[in-house]
């Protein structure tokens, strides 16, 4: 058994958060409830 952590490869620095576009993003990719794997 193992544990999967999700990392970035390299740190991201978000100057102006859109809450807006993040949704529409989230809902293009599959909704609230979409696994990535």
């Amino acid at each position: 058994m193992w544990i999967y952590e999700k990392k970035l490869q390299y740190p991201v620095k978000i100057a102006r958060p859109n809450a807006a576009l993040a949704k529409v993003i989230i809902t293009q990719l599959g909704g609230p409830d979409f696994m990535f794997f």
